[in-house]
């Protein structure tokens, strides 16, 4: 449920969602979340002076807190990927 409700309240703050890759690890009291976005998603998603993601972590803590449950998100810029570039054989 927590999961589907990060994703819920990240989804209108990106571009396209499958750009956004979100781990989670959760251990009996406590659920962790590592989200990575590109650096075009990861603004949006902080915020201005990190107002954005305080208010997604507020929202998360309060939902858990009512399972009983802590919550912890880091957001992480995504590395990026390098390119396959076709190498063309020069010709002599």
């Amino acid at each position: 449920m927590l999961r589907q409700l990060l994703e819920f309240l990240i989804r209108p703050l990106v571009e396209d969602m499958a750009n956004v890759r979100i781990e989670c690890t959760e251990t009996p009291t406590m659920t962790l979340f590592c989200l990575w976005a590109r650096k075009g998603d990861l603004g949006r998603i902080l915020g201005k002076k990190g107002q954005t993601v305080e208010d997604i972590r507020r929202v998360m803590e309060t939902v858990a807190a009512r399972q009983d449950r802590e919550v912890i998100i880091d957001v992480l810029e995504e590395p990026k990927r390098k390119s396959k570039r076709n190498k063309r054989a020069s010709k002599s």
